[in-house]
């Protein structure tokens, strides 16, 4: 991919326009405003890259819905942006609003192709977000807002006939689990409910565990802050109260390439197991607090990898993001006793598990998932309080969870 631009060489107050050309199709002009009486020719640069994201994604709706055999009669997206007031402004937030019209068209069909642009398949608004921008979409079908995750409230629905039932079928409360398509995570959620817990699972891919204390898999990507707060809302507006949150989404390094050691990584490598492993939990934590039961406990899946006794150069980037995980949570935890939020913060080690992540681990996902629920259940839930902060380790010997000072 390449482009060109150039200078009009413009006499003032007209010499901030230029043209555009790229290796086919036609040239396009780009303006600057230089006085505030005389009209800019064309779109300024940033209002190009929203013209790019509208036209970006608009073809992933249209392409999508058409191959579903949709009647879509017209589209149109529409991208407001607010740029920071520091130099160099970039955009800060963005309502990205689809207008969709067509008649009998499906309207979760409609929304599903929404939702595949906005989470996967649209690379200009995922440039945009990964420089900060918080981006909000929002769907209006034949002039009725719907929406997108949600479309006709089937989800709601459910539920709220769940949380009706678990409310008499689940004495150790409600927990959600983040990252649950797979490994521990899975197995977390079937021990938990064993456990007595009705358990919330999420994870960016749909799963069905088939137990009537399991709900449906809810859609969470804990790297991007929309769908946090997204989910947070969505439990909100249902009246979801949480007494347990795990979080326990994470990766290793970037998808298809070795760990990378210390002297070997680089800033993409870093951010991207930082947004999930770090910058997705911290955001996950401050944004769910609001929906959490007094007395109740945010534990956060960390790894002995990151403590100082087992320091290496390898796998820096994994340790790293551990490391962090549970120095912020004695912090946070810290902020929670002063304030009297009457939340408990902790870290834990889920133990060598042998995973997609670790395939040479020395335990079986259905071991650390027996171990983990023990630290859970109803019997041990008041050690946790008093360990507020704390990094708990398992005690193969004592059969304990026990803090890592």
């Amino acid at each position: 991919m390449k482009v060109k631009t150039h200078w009009y060489a413009r006499p003032f107050p007209n010499n901030w326009e230029f043209y555009s050309t790229c290796e086919e199709g036609n040239n396009i002009d780009i303006a600057i405003k230089n006085d505030e009486n005389t009209a800019k020719i064309a779109p300024n640069p940033k209002e190009v890259i929203l013209q790019g994201m509208a036209a970006c994604t608009s073809v992933d709706i249209v392409s999508n819905l058409q191959k579903m055999r949709q009647p879509l009669q017209k589209l149109s997206v529409e991208c407001e942006a607010i740029q920071n007031e520091t130099l160099p402004k970039v955009f800060k937030e963005c309502l990205m609003t689809y207008k969709v019209t067509g008649e009998n068209i499906n309207i979760e069909r409609v929304a599903y192709c929404v939702q595949l642009s906005f989470t996967k398949y649209c690379g200009v608004s995922a440039m945009i977000e990964k420089s900060g921008c918080f981006i909000t979409p929002k769907l209006i079908v034949n002039e009725k807002e719907i929406d997108i995750w949600d479309p006709e409230n089937k989800i709601s629905n459910k539920l709220q006939n769940w949380l009706q039932a678990m409310s008499k079928k689940a004495p150790s409360g409600f927990v959600l689990v983040t990252g649950s398509s797979r490994g521990i995570g899975a197995a977390m959620a079937k021990q938990l409910a064993k456990e007595g817990y009705a358990v919330i699972p999420t994870s960016r891919s749909k799963i069905n565990f088939d137990h009537e204390n399991i709900f449906d898999s809810l859609y969470l990507d804990v790297s991007n802050s929309f769908s946090i707060l997204n989910l947070k809302e969505f439990l909100k507006r249902n009246s979801v109260k949480l007494n347990l949150l795990i979080q326990n989404a994470g990766i290793s390094s970037l998808e298809n390439s070795d760990d990378l050691n210390a002297l070997d990584l680089n800033f993409s490598e870093i951010r991207h197991v930082y947004e999930t492993n770090v910058f997705g939990i911290i955001e996950t934590t401050r944004v769910f607090q609001e929906i959490m039961n007094q007395n109740s406990i945010i534990a956060l899946v960390s790894s002995t990898m990151g403590q100082p006794e087992r320091d290496s150069y390898l796998n820096a980037s994994y340790r790293m993001s551990k490391r962090t995980v549970t120095q912020f949570a004695k912090q946070a935890a810290l902020q929670s006793e002063m304030e009297n939020k009457k939340i408990s913060i902790i870290s834990f080690h889920p133990g060598s598990v042998k995973t997609d992540l670790n395939p040479g681990g020395k335990i079986s996902v259905e071991k650390s998932a027996s171990q983990i629920g023990e630290l859970f259940s109803i019997k041990n839930i008041h050690d946790i309080y008093k360990n507020n902060g704390q990094f708990l380790i398992y005690n193969e010997k004592n059969k304990t969870w026990d803090p890592s000072y």
